[in-house]
């Protein structure tokens, strides 16, 4: 057995991140209450899930949704089906989606919901604050305000890119290295460097954790100072566009 634990610790989306990441052949069980599901890894990506009668991708929509149970990790289990052909990325973010959407519909029950509504105002306030940081970054290619969970609340980029799916793996990485960084004793990340061949990506959180501002910078003509300093200043103003 590869690994056991509860999903009071570790959330189900970041359970299969790291199976995914790994690549390894792999079966995850998770209980809940009186349900069971199972769920299968292979080359870094879901290949079936099963819970009852039901299987397929509904199956890890309605995982993501738990948020007690008991999960068990057993390597090199192959599955006898496959059930599930898109990525992982997608996946998690479907599932975030439709939780968030849930979340939204019980909230509208209680409240009046206004004809123009926050969510929308508060979007165009941070796609604005992102246009802005573009004039800023020397070599700028993109930026990301996105939610620890890898939803992507706002972006500015140029060229082609899909802003979910990068979304999604900027989150996932920057949860690894925190996560890292804690289990070192090193304290608090402060922002996330990545240099590529062709890119510097700087990834830092806004206050709390819960969101993060990414930045993407051409290698040759971006300065880490500049983007660092930007980091800084536009994460600051992000926060204070959040909602209180």
């Amino acid at each position: 057995m590869g690994m056991t634990g509860n999903l009071t610790g570790l959330a189900a989306a970041d359970l299969i991140q790291l199976n995914c990441v790994d690549q390894k052949i792999a079966r995850l069980q998770i209980k809940h209450e009186n349900q069971t599901a199972e769920i299968f890894f292979s080359g870094g990506q879901i290949v079936h899930a099963v819970s009852g009668g039901q299987k397929g991708e509904e199956v890890i929509y309605q995982v993501l949704g738990w948020s007690e149970g008991d999960f068990s990790l057993d390597n090199d289990i192959k599955s006898s089906e496959i059930t599930i052909q898109r990525s992982w990325p997608s996946l998690l973010l479907e599932g975030a989606r439709r939780l968030d959407e849930n979340e939204l519909n019980q909230t509208l029950v209680k409240i009046d919901h206004e004809p123009e509504s926050k969510e929308i105002k508060m979007a165009q306030k941070f796609e604005e604050i992102l246009a802005e940081l573009a004039g800023e970054v020397t070599g700028f290619r993109g930026s990301f305000l996105v939610g620890i969970d890898g939803i992507n609340l706002a972006s500015k980029f140029i060229g082609d890119l899909d802003p979910e799916l990068a979304s999604a793996q900027m989150a996932m990485l920057l949860k690894l290295v925190s996560g890292s960084t804690d289990k070192l004793g090193a304290g608090n990340l402060e922002d996330n460097l990545t240099t590529t061949e062709k890119a510097y990506i700087l990834m830092r959180f806004l206050p709390g954790k819960q969101y993060f501002l990414g930045i993407s910078a051409e290698r040759k003509s971006g300065n880490l100072g500049n983007m660092r300093l930007m980091s800084k200043l536009y994460t600051d103003r992000l926060a204070k566009a959040m909602p209180h």
